[in-house]
């Protein structure tokens, strides 16, 4: 008995004497980068004009964009963002910041509002449209480059929907 009280004695002497080993402290620090997540189109999405809700919203593009007051609000994955140029930067936006127009329908009400006018004309009519648009927004584009773009104190932009 009394070799195994000086064999756990003598274990936790070693223990004790190792060193301390170097503590490291990490610190992690949020910082709201500016412009949020990155949203990416090829070119300005087609925009079906929702004459009585007075925006657009996207037609055929990769995320539902609605386009109102110089102002594009994508919405992805529950959540709405808003910038200024269609190729960013977007920066989130909650629900009661959004547009009275945008905020008092659910993204799939908008979806609806935007098919029904689509299905309204022959496509052919939004073809000519589309291709129109894109057209003028690719002449905008190339004389304004990705860091020439419109802040929220612009109001001189285009006006898309009045035509």
């Amino acid at each position: 008995m009394k070799n195994q009280i000086l064999f756990a004695i003598g274990v936790a002497g070693l223990f004790a004497a190792q060193p301390m080993p170097e503590a490291q402290a990490r610190v992690s620090v949020g910082v709201n980068v500016p412009g949020g997540p990155s949203f990416f189109f090829s070119d300005r999405p087609d925009f079906v004009y929702l004459r009585d809700r007075g925006y657009s919203v996207s037609y055929g593009a990769p995320y539902d964009v609605v386009y109102y007051g110089n102002a594009y609000f994508l919405f992805h994955d529950g959540g709405w963002y808003r910038s200024y140029d269609y190729r960013g930067p977007w920066a989130r936006v909650r629900d009661f910041e959004l547009p009275p127009p945008i905020r008092r329908h659910r993204i799939n009400d908008i979806r609806r509002f935007r098919d029904m006018e689509y299905r309204r004309h022959d496509p052919r009519f939004w073809d000519d449209r589309f291709r129109r648009d894109r057209d003028d927004w690719r002449g905008r584009d190339m004389r304004r480059g990705p860091d020439d773009r419109r802040g929220p104190d612009d109001r001189r932009g285009p006006d898309f929907d009045r035509r």
